[in-house]
Protein backbone atom coordinates (compact mmCIF):
# COMPACT_ATOMS: atom_id res chain seq x y z
CA UNK A 1 0.00 0.00 0.00
CA UNK A 2 0.99 3.36 -0.79
CA UNK A 3 1.50 5.76 1.82
CA UNK A 4 2.74 9.27 1.93
CA UNK A 5 6.37 9.38 3.28
CA UNK A 6 6.53 9.33 6.97
CA UNK A 7 9.87 9.69 7.11
CA UNK A 8 9.86 12.86 5.14
CA UNK A 9 6.82 14.05 6.13
CA UNK A 10 7.99 14.26 10.13
CA UNK A 11 11.17 15.86 9.25
CA UNK A 12 9.75 18.64 7.30
CA UNK A 13 6.92 19.31 9.76
CA UNK A 14 10.03 19.89 12.39
CA UNK A 15 11.64 22.41 9.91
CA UNK A 16 8.66 24.40 9.11
CA UNK A 17 8.20 24.62 12.77
CA UNK A 18 11.38 26.25 13.89
CA UNK A 19 10.75 30.22 14.51
CA UNK A 20 14.26 31.00 13.51
CA UNK A 21 13.97 33.80 10.47
CA UNK A 22 17.54 33.69 9.18
CA UNK A 23 18.38 30.69 7.08
CA UNK A 24 21.71 30.40 6.18
CA UNK A 25 22.57 28.98 1.95
CA UNK A 26 23.09 25.48 3.30
CA UNK A 27 19.55 25.64 5.00
CA UNK A 28 17.52 27.61 2.38
CA UNK A 29 18.89 25.62 -0.57
CA UNK A 30 19.66 22.19 0.86
CA UNK A 31 21.31 19.65 -1.15
CA UNK A 32 18.55 17.50 -2.46
CA UNK A 33 19.10 14.10 -0.29
CA UNK A 34 17.98 10.92 -0.88
CA UNK A 35 14.66 10.09 1.22
CA UNK A 36 14.22 5.82 2.20
CA UNK A 37 11.25 4.96 3.76
CA UNK A 38 10.20 0.70 3.72
CA UNK A 39 10.70 -2.34 5.40
CA UNK A 40 11.80 -5.67 3.95
CA UNK A 41 8.95 -8.25 4.66
CA UNK A 42 9.55 -11.62 4.95
CA UNK A 43 6.19 -12.34 5.46
CA UNK A 44 3.67 -13.25 2.73
CA UNK A 45 2.24 -9.89 1.87
CA UNK A 46 4.67 -7.31 -0.35
CA UNK A 47 8.25 -5.21 0.36
CA UNK A 48 7.68 -1.72 -0.52
CA UNK A 49 10.14 1.19 -0.27
CA UNK A 50 9.01 4.87 -1.32
CA UNK A 51 11.92 6.97 -2.24
CA UNK A 52 11.84 10.63 -2.12
CA UNK A 53 14.43 14.05 -2.26
CA UNK A 54 14.63 16.23 0.79
CA UNK A 55 13.31 19.91 0.04
CA UNK A 56 14.45 23.38 0.97
CA UNK A 57 12.87 24.41 4.06
CA UNK A 58 10.29 26.98 2.52
CA UNK A 59 8.51 24.78 0.97
CA UNK A 60 5.36 23.25 2.57
CA UNK A 61 5.43 20.20 4.95
CA UNK A 62 2.95 18.32 2.36
CA UNK A 63 5.63 19.19 -0.66
CA UNK A 64 7.31 15.55 -1.73
CA UNK A 65 9.60 15.10 -4.32
CA UNK A 66 9.09 10.94 -5.53
CA UNK A 67 12.65 9.70 -6.69
CA UNK A 68 11.04 8.03 -9.70
CA UNK A 69 13.93 6.34 -12.02
CA UNK A 70 15.80 4.14 -9.69
CA UNK A 71 16.47 0.80 -9.47
CA UNK A 72 16.08 -1.13 -5.99
CA UNK A 73 16.65 -4.27 -5.33
CA UNK A 74 16.83 -6.48 -1.64
CA UNK A 75 20.38 -8.50 -1.65
CA UNK A 76 21.01 -10.90 1.00
CA UNK A 77 24.76 -11.82 2.63
CA UNK A 78 24.11 -15.22 0.43
CA UNK A 79 24.46 -13.46 -3.36
CA UNK A 80 20.61 -13.27 -3.02
CA UNK A 81 19.01 -10.19 -5.00
CA UNK A 82 15.39 -9.64 -5.38
CA UNK A 83 14.67 -6.47 -8.02
CA UNK A 84 11.99 -4.43 -6.87
CA UNK A 85 9.28 -2.69 -9.57
CA UNK A 86 9.09 0.24 -10.12
CA UNK A 87 5.00 1.11 -8.83
CA UNK A 88 5.40 4.72 -9.81
CA UNK A 89 5.37 8.20 -7.64
CA UNK A 90 8.96 7.07 -6.29
CA UNK A 91 7.33 3.61 -4.60
CA UNK A 92 9.25 0.19 -5.14
CA UNK A 93 8.17 -2.80 -4.27
CA UNK A 94 7.87 -7.00 -4.84
CA UNK A 95 6.37 -9.71 -2.92
CA UNK A 96 9.84 -11.76 -2.27
CA UNK A 97 10.13 -15.47 -1.93
CA UNK A 98 10.71 -16.94 2.17
CA UNK A 99 13.81 -15.08 3.23
CA UNK A 100 16.46 -16.99 4.96
CA UNK A 101 16.26 -16.31 8.90
CA UNK A 102 20.14 -17.07 8.90
CA UNK A 103 21.11 -14.93 6.90
CA UNK A 104 20.97 -10.49 6.68
CA UNK A 105 19.56 -8.68 3.87
CA UNK A 106 20.00 -4.80 3.10
CA UNK A 107 18.68 -2.66 0.30
CA UNK A 108 20.02 -1.49 -2.80
CA UNK A 109 19.81 1.49 -4.77
CA UNK A 110 21.34 3.28 -7.96
CA UNK A 111 19.64 6.30 -8.82
CA UNK A 112 21.40 9.62 -10.56
CA UNK A 113 24.41 7.82 -11.26
CA UNK A 114 25.34 7.33 -7.82
CA UNK A 115 25.13 3.31 -5.88
CA UNK A 116 23.73 3.40 -2.05
CA UNK A 117 22.74 1.15 0.58
CA UNK A 118 22.00 -0.16 3.39
CA UNK A 119 23.83 -1.94 6.31
CA UNK A 120 23.11 -5.53 6.48
CA UNK A 121 20.51 -6.07 8.66
CA UNK A 122 18.96 -9.54 10.46
CA UNK A 123 15.28 -10.25 10.29
CA UNK A 124 13.83 -9.91 13.33
CA UNK A 125 11.06 -11.92 14.64
CA UNK A 126 7.76 -10.61 15.26
CA UNK A 127 5.56 -12.16 17.70
CA UNK A 128 1.42 -11.75 16.85
CA UNK A 129 -0.62 -8.89 17.41
CA UNK A 130 -2.49 -10.40 20.51
CA UNK A 131 -5.02 -7.97 20.27
CA UNK A 132 -5.87 -4.38 19.31
CA UNK A 133 -8.99 -2.96 22.10
CA UNK A 134 -10.44 0.40 22.41
CA UNK A 135 -12.26 2.26 25.44
CA UNK A 136 -14.32 5.23 25.32
CA UNK A 137 -13.53 8.48 27.53
CA UNK A 138 -14.88 11.77 28.45
CA UNK A 139 -13.02 13.24 25.67
CA UNK A 140 -14.08 9.99 22.87
CA UNK A 141 -12.24 6.88 21.98
CA UNK A 142 -8.83 5.28 22.94
CA UNK A 143 -6.91 2.91 20.61
CA UNK A 144 -4.55 0.56 22.08
CA UNK A 145 -1.99 -2.11 20.92
CA UNK A 146 -1.24 -5.52 22.91
CA UNK A 147 1.40 -8.15 22.26
CA UNK A 148 3.69 -10.21 23.75
CA UNK A 149 6.95 -12.77 22.95
CA UNK A 150 7.34 -15.60 25.14
CA UNK A 151 10.69 -15.95 24.01
CA UNK A 152 11.48 -12.91 25.35
CA UNK A 153 13.89 -11.80 22.22
CA UNK A 154 11.35 -9.42 20.59
CA UNK A 155 11.82 -5.84 22.68
CA UNK A 156 11.46 -3.32 20.46
CA UNK A 157 7.97 -2.19 18.98
CA UNK A 158 6.93 0.62 16.54
CA UNK A 159 3.36 0.17 14.80
CA UNK A 160 1.52 2.43 12.21
CA UNK A 161 -1.80 2.30 10.90
CA UNK A 162 -3.98 3.20 8.38
CA UNK A 163 -7.85 4.28 9.28
CA UNK A 164 -10.84 4.52 7.33
CA UNK A 165 -14.55 5.93 8.08
CA UNK A 166 -18.15 6.07 6.77
CA UNK A 167 -19.65 9.16 6.53
CA UNK A 168 -22.74 10.46 4.55
CA UNK A 169 -23.69 13.86 3.38
CA UNK A 170 -24.77 15.99 5.92
CA UNK A 171 -27.66 17.12 3.45
CA UNK A 172 -28.18 14.51 0.95
CA UNK A 173 -29.79 15.61 -2.17
CA UNK A 174 -32.85 14.39 -3.29
CA UNK A 175 -33.22 16.37 -6.75
CA UNK A 176 -30.25 17.35 -9.29
CA UNK A 177 -30.32 20.39 -11.79
CA UNK A 178 -29.61 19.01 -15.14
CA UNK A 179 -29.97 21.30 -18.39
CA UNK A 180 -32.13 23.79 -16.45
CA UNK A 181 -34.53 21.44 -15.06
CA UNK A 182 -35.42 19.96 -11.80
CA UNK A 183 -34.82 15.74 -12.11
CA UNK A 184 -34.85 13.51 -9.08
CA UNK A 185 -31.26 12.85 -8.21
CA UNK A 186 -31.19 8.69 -8.71
CA UNK A 187 -29.25 6.97 -7.67
CA UNK A 188 -27.76 9.27 -5.32
CA UNK A 189 -23.61 8.50 -5.65
CA UNK A 190 -22.70 11.25 -3.42
CA UNK A 191 -24.47 10.88 -0.23
CA UNK A 192 -22.25 7.98 0.68
CA UNK A 193 -18.32 7.80 0.95
CA UNK A 194 -15.47 7.00 2.90
CA UNK A 195 -12.53 8.66 3.79
CA UNK A 196 -8.70 7.38 4.95
CA UNK A 197 -5.70 8.55 6.94
CA UNK A 198 -2.40 7.32 7.94
CA UNK A 199 -0.85 7.52 11.55
CA UNK A 200 0.42 11.21 11.50
CA UNK A 201 2.92 10.41 13.87
CA UNK A 202 6.02 7.45 15.35
CA UNK A 203 4.51 5.00 17.49
CA UNK A 204 7.35 3.20 19.68
CA UNK A 205 7.25 0.24 23.09
CA UNK A 206 9.77 -1.19 24.45
CA UNK A 207 9.57 -4.67 27.29
CA UNK A 208 13.02 -4.16 28.61
CA UNK A 209 12.39 -2.82 31.76
CA UNK A 210 9.86 -4.76 31.89
CA UNK A 211 10.11 -8.64 33.81
CA UNK A 212 8.48 -10.16 30.73
CA UNK A 213 8.58 -9.22 27.10
CA UNK A 214 4.90 -8.18 27.17
CA UNK A 215 3.27 -4.38 25.56
CA UNK A 216 -0.38 -3.42 27.21
CA UNK A 217 -2.33 -1.06 25.83
CA UNK A 218 0.04 0.78 23.89
CA UNK A 219 -1.53 4.12 23.05
CA UNK A 220 -2.44 3.83 19.38
CA UNK A 221 -4.63 6.64 18.15
CA UNK A 222 -7.61 8.50 19.76
CA UNK A 223 -10.95 9.75 18.20
CA UNK A 224 -12.24 13.45 19.42
CA UNK A 225 -16.02 12.91 20.90
CA UNK A 226 -18.98 12.92 18.23
CA UNK A 227 -16.59 13.51 15.19
CA UNK A 228 -17.22 12.86 11.95
CA UNK A 229 -15.19 9.55 12.58
CA UNK A 230 -17.70 7.81 14.23
CA UNK A 231 -21.06 8.85 12.60
CA UNK A 232 -21.29 5.55 10.95
CA UNK A 233 -18.38 2.84 10.76
CA UNK A 234 -14.37 2.98 11.57
CA UNK A 235 -11.82 0.76 10.56
CA UNK A 236 -8.38 0.58 11.71
CA UNK A 237 -5.78 -1.45 10.48
CA UNK A 238 -2.76 -1.99 12.07
CA UNK A 239 0.84 -2.95 11.34
CA UNK A 240 3.70 -4.16 14.23
CA UNK A 241 6.95 -4.49 13.39
CA UNK A 242 9.84 -5.87 15.61
CA UNK A 243 13.32 -3.93 15.44
CA UNK A 244 16.31 -4.02 16.63
CA UNK A 245 18.07 -1.86 19.41
CA UNK A 246 19.62 -0.10 16.86
CA UNK A 247 16.52 0.67 14.60
CA UNK A 248 14.42 1.61 17.82
CA UNK A 249 17.49 4.05 18.65
CA UNK A 250 17.05 5.54 15.43
CA UNK A 251 13.46 6.09 15.50
CA UNK A 252 13.48 7.08 18.90
CA UNK A 253 15.83 9.46 17.96
CA UNK A 254 13.65 10.62 15.27
CA UNK A 255 10.54 11.06 17.55
CA UNK A 256 12.47 13.14 19.69
CA UNK A 257 13.46 14.80 16.89
CA UNK A 258 10.06 15.73 15.26
CA UNK A 259 7.46 15.56 18.16
CA UNK A 260 9.17 16.19 21.61
CA UNK A 261 11.05 19.94 20.81
CA UNK A 262 9.36 23.30 20.87
CA UNK A 263 9.34 24.19 24.97
CA UNK A 264 12.16 24.79 27.53
CA UNK A 265 11.69 21.03 28.60
CA UNK A 266 11.90 19.68 25.23
CA UNK A 267 14.51 17.60 24.12
CA UNK A 268 17.85 19.21 21.94
CA UNK A 269 17.75 18.53 18.45
CA UNK A 270 20.51 15.76 17.62
CA UNK A 271 21.55 13.93 14.30
CA UNK A 272 20.23 10.81 13.50
CA UNK A 273 22.08 9.46 10.37
CA UNK A 274 20.49 5.89 9.72
CA UNK A 275 21.96 2.92 8.47
CA UNK A 276 21.76 4.02 4.73
CA UNK A 277 25.12 5.19 2.45
CA UNK A 278 26.07 6.69 -0.74
CA UNK A 279 28.75 4.16 -1.95
CA UNK A 280 29.54 6.37 -4.81
CA UNK A 281 30.27 9.32 -2.28
CA UNK A 282 30.51 8.98 1.00
CA UNK A 283 29.87 12.62 2.33
CA UNK A 284 26.51 12.21 0.97
CA UNK A 285 24.20 12.20 3.70
CA UNK A 286 21.29 9.55 3.39
CA UNK A 287 17.73 9.82 5.46
CA UNK A 288 16.00 6.94 6.53
CA UNK A 289 16.49 2.88 8.51
CA UNK A 290 15.94 -0.07 6.72
CA UNK A 291 14.98 -2.98 9.22
CA UNK A 292 13.77 -6.98 8.23
CA UNK A 293 11.83 -8.93 9.29
CA UNK A 294 7.74 -9.88 9.52
CA UNK A 295 5.08 -7.22 9.85
CA UNK A 296 2.42 -8.48 11.69
CA UNK A 297 -1.24 -6.72 10.98
CA UNK A 298 -4.44 -6.76 12.61
CA UNK A 299 -7.69 -4.98 11.26
CA UNK A 300 -10.98 -3.62 13.69
CA UNK A 301 -14.02 -2.24 12.81
CA UNK A 302 -15.88 0.07 15.30
CA UNK A 303 -19.43 0.72 14.29
CA UNK A 304 -21.59 3.90 15.68
CA UNK A 305 -24.27 1.72 17.51
CA UNK A 306 -21.07 0.32 20.13
CA UNK A 307 -20.43 4.47 21.09
CA UNK A 308 -23.95 5.81 21.33
CA UNK A 309 -24.96 8.64 22.52
CA UNK A 310 -22.46 10.77 19.74
CA UNK A 311 -23.84 13.42 18.61
CA UNK A 312 -21.90 14.98 15.40
CA UNK A 313 -22.86 18.23 14.43
CA UNK A 314 -21.79 19.08 10.93
CA UNK A 315 -22.99 22.51 11.09
CA UNK A 316 -24.67 22.59 7.49
CA UNK A 317 -27.75 24.51 6.92
CA UNK A 318 -29.88 24.70 3.97
CA UNK A 319 -30.65 28.04 1.83
CA UNK A 320 -33.89 28.68 0.61
CA UNK A 321 -33.78 30.82 -2.78
CA UNK A 322 -35.64 31.33 -5.64
CA UNK A 323 -35.45 28.61 -8.74
CA UNK A 324 -34.57 31.29 -10.87
CA UNK A 325 -31.28 31.85 -9.00
CA UNK A 326 -30.28 28.19 -8.70
CA UNK A 327 -27.95 28.45 -11.55
CA UNK A 328 -25.87 31.47 -10.45
CA UNK A 329 -25.44 30.06 -6.71
CA UNK A 330 -24.42 26.71 -8.38
CA UNK A 331 -21.61 28.63 -10.37
CA UNK A 332 -20.62 29.95 -6.48
CA UNK A 333 -20.25 26.83 -5.61
CA UNK A 334 -23.71 25.56 -4.32
CA UNK A 335 -25.75 22.67 -4.62
CA UNK A 336 -29.49 21.59 -5.20
CA UNK A 337 -30.41 19.98 -1.91
CA UNK A 338 -34.47 19.74 -2.36
CA UNK A 339 -37.25 21.79 -3.91
CA UNK A 340 -38.98 24.35 -1.37
CA UNK A 341 -42.50 25.40 -2.95
CA UNK A 342 -43.97 25.33 -6.59
CA UNK A 343 -45.33 28.54 -5.98
CA UNK A 344 -44.06 30.93 -6.06
CA UNK A 345 -41.17 28.16 -7.54
CA UNK A 346 -38.17 28.06 -4.48
CA UNK A 347 -35.70 25.58 -3.71
CA UNK A 348 -33.28 24.56 -0.99
CA UNK A 349 -29.41 24.86 -1.82
CA UNK A 350 -26.40 24.46 0.63
CA UNK A 351 -22.34 24.39 0.54
CA UNK A 352 -21.39 21.33 -1.75
CA UNK A 353 -19.34 19.63 1.31
CA UNK A 354 -22.49 19.46 2.73
CA UNK A 355 -24.58 18.15 -0.24
CA UNK A 356 -21.61 16.07 -1.94
CA UNK A 357 -19.43 13.63 0.05
CA UNK A 358 -17.19 13.21 -2.82
CA UNK A 359 -15.47 16.87 -1.78
CA UNK A 360 -13.59 15.25 0.97
CA UNK A 361 -14.13 11.28 0.41
CA UNK A 362 -14.21 8.65 -2.01
CA UNK A 363 -17.69 7.15 -2.67
CA UNK A 364 -16.08 3.66 -3.82
CA UNK A 365 -16.63 1.46 -1.24
CA UNK A 366 -12.88 -0.43 -0.02
CA UNK A 367 -12.67 -4.13 -0.56
CA UNK A 368 -12.51 -4.65 2.80
CA UNK A 369 -15.75 -2.94 3.54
Amino acid sequence: MNHTPTILVLLLAFLAGCTQTYLPPAIANPAANLVVEGFINSGSDSTSFTLSRTVALAATPSVVLPEASAAVSVQGTDNSDYPLGNAGNGVYGAILPTLNPGISYRLFITTGGKDYASDYVPLVANPPIDSINWVRGDTGIWIYANTHDPTNTAQYFRWDYTETWEFHSSLPASLTYVGGNLVPNLPNTTDTCWQSDISPRIILASSTQLAQDVIYETPLTSIPLNSQQLTVRYSIFIRQYALTKAAFTWWQTLQNNTENIGSIFGVEPTTNPGNLHCLTDTSETVVGYVSAGTIRTQRIFIDNSQVLPWDYTSGCKETKIPEDSLQTMIDLGYLLVDQASLVPPYVFIAPKGCVDCTATGSNIRPSFW
